[in-house]
């Protein structure tokens, strides 16, 4: 997998999570076209880069116990907050 697949796939997950459809591990895999072992390599990926994700039994699904944003990519430097001042 490729770093863009794996962003892509991290997105969708993401995505997924948000809108409270996950369903089980199996059920995301079936959703994203993975495996189930890579579910849990992405669960646990993101858990890494600071998303708190767990798993609800009830519910069978998995949800964030604290909102945050996933945002990988390129931006104009003056869209960002303090985008002109010279960081480097």
């Amino acid at each position: 997998m490729t770093f863009l697949e794996k962003v892509q796939l991290i997105e969708r997950v993401d995505q997924l999570i948000r809108m409270k459809a996950t369903g089980s591990a199996r059920d995301l895999a079936d959703r994203t076209g993975v495996s189930r072992s890579t579910v849990y390599e992405i669960i646990e990926c993101m858990k890494a880069m600071g998303a708190e994700i767990e798993y609800c039994r009830i519910k069978k699904s998995f949800y964030y116990t604290e909102e945050k944003i996933f945002v990988i990519g390129f931006v104009s430097r003056r869209k960002v907050r303090g985008g002109d001042k010279k960081i480097y």
